[in-house]
């Protein structure tokens, strides 16, 4: 059984992975809660865990369970602000319940969701940039005014980002709005829609914080409450 008093974060994190991942398998361990997963696209990959001292209740065997993750952001998106989450397993369901002027539970399937466990890339980060997520938020609306891809750029020590299309093309400079660690150049290509998506649940007060090497998978990682979740997003050709 686990407890919360507060699911919000839960709750933003399901709807962040959700947005890729239709289906995947959760880890409760003695540490606390694991996802990983690749998109169906096999263009981003998901990392998220969050430690069991965050949750007011932690008393779980360990288990490995498959979820349709659409459905149960359905199900926590109806929690209301004052609930209070209580969530178990059992050996075909997952039981959800919410408490709080109304009682409410909702019941969802377990399901088989095939594959090997997904394993980290393993890749030495050349250069990290930390940003705050509303200044970035706010330079891919401006590059989605003309291109469906995007480009990173480090040169001495300065942070641009690029946009191309048939109508026109987007500059910025985010040296001032960000915090650069580099090694080397960056010249880099990703998916603008990918990445839009990526960032959408950061919370715009926070910063995010991006790292990346040329003709490498970018990676990017925020705090959703206590927990950290990761995206590692395929990088394009040039």
């Amino acid at each position: 059984m686990l407890e919360l008093r507060q699911s919000d974060f839960l709750k933003v994190a399901v709807e962040s992975i959700s947005s890729f991942i239709p289906e995947g398998n959760f880890r409760f361990s003695d540490k606390g809660v694991s996802f990983r997963a690749v998109d169906p696209s096999q263009v981003v990959l998901v990392d998220y865990f969050v430690d069991k001292k965050n949750f007011d209740k932690y008393i779980m065997e360990p288990n490995f369970v498959g979820i349709d993750l659409v459905e149960l952001n359905r199900i926590l998106a109806r929690a209301l602000p004052n609930d209070k989450l209580l969530l178990d397993i059992s050996d075909a369901e997952m039981k959800i319940k919410f408490e709080g002027e109304l009682k409410r539970s909702f019941r969802l399937p377990l399901i088989d969701v095939s594959g090997d466990e997904v394993k980290i890339p393993s890749i030495e980060y050349e250069s990290k940039i930390e940003i705050s997520a509303s200044s970035f938020k706010e330079i891919l609306k401006d590059a989605s005014l003309f291109g469906s891809s995007i480009v990173l750029k480090l040169i001495e020590g300065k942070f641009f980002v690029e946009a191309r299309g048939a109508q026109g093309m987007m500059e910025s400079e985010a040296t001032k709005a960000a915090h650069i660690s580099s090694k080397s150049e960056i010249n880099a290509k990703f998916s603008l829609n990918f990445l839009q998506n990526i960032v959408r649940q950061a919370d715009g007060e926070k910063s995010i914080t991006i790292e990346l090497k040329n003709d490498s998978a970018m990676r990017v990682s925020f705090q959703i409450g206590p927990a950290k979740i990761i995206f590692y997003l395929a990088h394009m050709i040039l």
